[in-house]
């Protein structure tokens, strides 16, 4: 008999929703309102000051990590870069949710993994301390600078912490590491190598580096005297993706061993596909060939066809190039019912996240199915792009492709059925899809 999936955990970390007594509600709350967390951050960052793209959705300077919560020692604290903050918050809401842990026995402990999809990690610490070195000299640089940049932090601290003793590693595939963590995860469960995978992204991005290099791609949005409409999805006058940061994580657990422990379950993950378009390093193949398939992939192992999709959380980055080949490879993927299927992005009020923006849009699209209710692409309006003639002599629009899907202009919209997609997609040509009902 195939191993089914459960979610029993879910767990986020956000600038709009950190610290609250429930924040995946309170991330839900602020999309069906369209609230941004969007805004021109150069007054706190001094590196931005007179720089084209000022604009993020970063924490608040006053965020504070809430280690007593957590049951993390003051002293450990100190060895924790920010991406493994978020993901401890975001992860021990999860399973704390879960409560997979209450009563676990000791050979139990080797049954569950952790997988968290990594970017730039320590990027924040490896500036400071940079900065440090030039200043005072090698012999003054933080011991805990090591720790901070390792890749595989986050999973590594959280099995200590929790005395988990599965398999637990970080994955990279750049704006799909999340995703693709959740695909291991799922991947891992169903083979019988664990029963219970705790996995998703992290994110830091307050780092000069970050805004550097995406900055020098043209790839960030310059919209910086208009921050709440900076991230613009599918609209016509987008200018490129604003820089976010923080967490997701869920927990996934065969389906039997969460019902016998009498496990709340949100969901279930129905399918998965990860391929790569072996394209470029940093642009998406323009017949979206690949992605498509990722998108076929993922309902075939799901069993269910593209009538039966009743909404699409979208990688959505407000690109000029990539939100025209994810509507390509949607229709190729669904077909005539690619116009039928509402669809969103949440990258719209919370900036690109980018290692966790898969299993964040995997989050939204779970409580989506779950209310029966899908939030608005935010700053759309009465502009989709499907002009080509508007586009004349611009540059950065290296082949048109019209945005001419429903994108939910105005929400939140009602849902009609209970099985939705999540996709992701990420430089060097990864592509991962997510299925999952309730």
């Amino acid at each position: 008999m195939e191993r089914r999936i459960a979610i029993t955990g879910r767990g986020v970390t956000l600038p709009f929703a950190n610290n609250t007594p429930d924040n995946v509600k309170t991330m839900m709350d602020n999309l069906y309102r369209g609230v941004s967390s969007v805004e021109n951050v150069a007054p706190r960052l001094e590196f931005l000051k007179d720089y084209y793209s000022q604009l993020g959705s970063l924490f608040p300077e006053d965020y504070k990590f809430n280690a007593e919560r957590i049951g993390i020692h003051p002293k450990e604290v100190k060895r924790l870069g920010p991406s493994v903050k978020y993901s401890f918050e975001a992860g021990n809401d999860a399973i704390v949710q879960s409560g997979f842990l209450n009563g676990i026995r000791d050979e139990e402990r080797e049954r569950v993994g952790i997988i968290i999809g990594h970017g730039l990690c320590g990027i924040v610490e490896v500036e400071e301390q940079y900065r440090r070195l030039l200043k005072d000299g090698i012999s003054k640089v933080n011991l805990n600078l090591c720790l901070k940049a390792l890749p595989d932090s986050s999973p590594g601290f959280m099995s200590i912490h929790y005395g988990l003793h599965g398999p637990n590693f970080s994955v990279s595939t750049a704006c799909a590491s999340s995703d693709t963590a959740i695909r291991l995860g799922g991947s891992s469960i169903r083979s019988g190598e664990i029963d219970i995978a705790v996995c998703g992204g992290t994110v830091e991005s307050a780092a000069a580096m970050i805004y550097a290099s995406f900055g020098q791609m043209g790839a960030n949005s310059g919209r910086k005297d208009d921050p709440k409409r900076a991230s613009r999805p599918y609209d016509r006058d987008r200018d490129g993706f604003v820089i976010g940061e923080g967490a997701g994580m869920i927990v996934l657990e065969e389906m039997e061993h969460a019902k016998a422990r009498g496990a709340t379950i949100y969901g279930e993950l129905l399918g998965w596909c990860g391929n790569s378009d072996a394209n470029h390093v940093t642009a998406p193949r323009l017949d979206a060939e690949y992605i498509s398939r990722a998108m076929k992939g993922a309902m075939k192992m799901a069993k269910v066809n593209p009538e039966q999709i009743a909404y699409i959380n979208s990688h959505g980055t407000s690109t000029p190039n990539n939100d025209g080949v994810e509507t390509l490879g949607i229709k190729k993927a669904f077909g005539d019912s690619a116009y039928k299927i509402p669809i969103s992005s949440t990258k719209s009020m919370i900036g690109h996240t980018l290692s966790s923006c898969g299993v964040l849009g995997l989050i939204v699209a779970l409580e989506s199915a779950r209310l029966g209710l899908a939030h608005q692409t935010l700053n759309l309006g009465d502009h989709p792009d499907t002009d080509e003639s508007y586009h004349k002599n611009q540059k950065g629009w290296e082949k048109f492709l019209p945005c001419d899907l429903d994108y939910i202009r105005e929400g939140p919209r009602k849902l009609d059925s209970k099985i939705v997609m999540a996709s992701a997609f990420g430089f060097l040509g990864h592509n991962e899809s997510l299925i999952i009902g309730v």
